[in-house]
């Protein structure tokens, strides 16, 4: 037992580095893009930088954490017994307080006014089209993480070298975040993930005056509805919800 809490707090310290790295990184594009231009944000300049951090984060930490990086993925995790509950509730504080470092040493860096944590809402879509988007950004990623992750199901026993599809994981689960950015950037500042979100947020002066502000709650019921329906459609594909490396003899034993 307390082997396996020491497994789950290293795996919870990864996790709140790799987001405090994250956050400072993507929150910190846009605020270098808006800085640049003066205000001007093409989806490109955070895309690139929010799907390429994934990619590198995942690789540095998957193998202690499961690469997470994101509290919808470990909701879904959760949700499908790929982890136990209190790993995920290890990981749902990491990776919060984690975000907020990582904005608060962004917000640190820049003066004020120009910090920028990359969230608004368009005046063209209505809470209801970004509570979709939001779903369908992180719909998205958990798809792609069920059907390409072989960490999260058991990280502590798993290695990079395991296998050609857990060292290439990383690779479309950034591209997946890169698309999402592409797509939902201009509409919604892409958040697809509720602590990168939260952590950017409270450190961006007036933010909760915005319309993003107001309408803040779609950040979460968007990615957290996708944590429950990923599983769902994974079981109905598969008839399991065993993600990684396992036989098809012992995805059928898995409880559900």
């Amino acid at each position: 037992m307390a082997d396996s809490l020491k497994t789950e707090l290293k795996g919870a310290l990864a996790e709140g580095l790799v987001m405090a790295l994250f956050v400072f990184f993507g929150a910190g594009s846009v605020s270098a893009a808006v800085n640049a231009t003066g205000g001007v944000v093409e989806p490109v300049n955070y895309a690139l930088a929010f799907g390429l951090a994934i990619t590198v984060l995942a690789y540095a930490v998957g193998d202690l954490s499961g690469g997470h990086i994101n509290p919808a993925v470990t909701l879904a995790m959760a949700v499908s017994k790929n982890i136990s509950p209190r790993r995920a509730a290890l990981y749902f504080v990491a990776q919060f307080a984690g975000s907020a470092v990582g904005g608060l040493i962004l917000s640190l860096c820049v003066k004020e006014g120009s910090y920028n944590s990359g969230i608004a809402l368009s005046p063209n879509v209505t809470p209801i089209g970004g509570l979709l988007f939001e779903f369908m950004g992180t719909f998205l990623l958990l798809f792609t993480v069920f059907h390409v992750a072989v960490w999260s199901g058991n990280p502590e026993k798993t290695d990079l070298g395991s296998s050609l599809t857990a060292t290439l994981a990383p690779i479309p689960i950034g591209f997946s975040v890169l698309v999402s950015h592409l797509s939902l950037g201009p509409f919604t500042g892409c958040g697809i993930n509720p602590a990168r979100v939260v952590g950017a947020v409270i450190w961006q002066k007036d933010f909760f005056e915005t319309d993003a502000g107001e309408k803040f709650w779609i950040y979460l019921a968007g990615p957290f509805a996708a944590s429950i329906a990923a599983p769902l459609v994974y079981f109905l594909m598969y008839g399991h919800n065993k993600v990684g490396n396992t036989t098809q003899e012992e995805a059928n034993i898995m409880p559900m």
